[in-house]
């Protein structure tokens, strides 16, 4: 994959690898994005801003989530990547549950902004419950990422860099025919990082590459 793809390339080639993915190893049937084939109207809480780069892929991607209608769960497209890494992305109609404990804090039915979170960021997705975040205030809407409520390191200076880095992480784990962790130890094998780490280091540069793959488990 070349560098710096627009997101409209970015965000095309992430929704094609993610449901190739999906449907040759039978997963979340009728889960994840969509391409819409039309301009959506985006339904967001008026608290949560939205950048030109995020109003791009909620308008033109669709996230589909059918064991989310007629409940109270939390719309969301499912990401596999590999055998263990499993990233959530909200709906827009849902990001304001995202920022429950982040933007907002306190009492779920009365929460109050936090005077600690910058307001320019909005959660957009989770892994095992940590905070995908971006910046809604910077050009081209870099992505941070905050393990175990530790502080939000970059992960990618644009959103178009993040869905391609995923898009690079999940052709990888193809290649390996699914399966990048040991049978026996679960640690992360040494060919799957062979095979994503050069190229996710020249898309991103080394030190948001390694904030990603720590955040992800992939590193320690």
């Amino acid at each position: 994959m070349e560098q710096h793809w627009t997101l409209e390339q970015a965000t095309a080639a992430f929704v094609r690898q993610h449901q190739d993915y999906n449907a040759l190893y039978g997963l979340f049937a009728g889960n994840g994005f969509v391409e819409a084939g039309k301009t959506l109207d985006i339904a967001v809480d008026e608290r949560i801003p939205l950048s030109p780069e995020l109003q791009y892929v909620y308008s033109h991607y669709e996230i589909m989530d059918p064991s989310a209608e007629g409940s109270l769960k939390l719309k969301n497209a499912a990401v596999l990547i590999g055998d263990g890494i499993l990233l959530c992305f909200a709906a827009p109609d849902y990001l304001d549950r995202l920022q429950l404990g982040h933007r907002w804090i306190g009492d779920v039915n009365a929460p109050q902004e936090s005077e600690q979170w910058a307001p320019q960021h909005v959660v957009i997705a989770t892994y095992n419950d940590d905070p995908i975040i971006a910046d809604t205030s910077a050009e081209g809407t870099p992505v941070y990422v905050s393990f175990e409520g530790g502080d939000a390191e970059l992960a990618a200076k644009s959103l178009a860099d993040f869905f391609a880095a995923l898009t690079l992480m999940i052709e990888a784990a193809t290649m390996l025919g699914g399966e990048i962790q040991d049978e026996e130890t679960y640690e992360v094998k040494d060919i799957y990082l062979k095979l994503v780490e050069p190229k996710l280091n020249e898309l991103l540069g080394e030190e948001a590459t390694n904030h990603l793959l720590v955040y992800l488990s992939l590193r320690w």
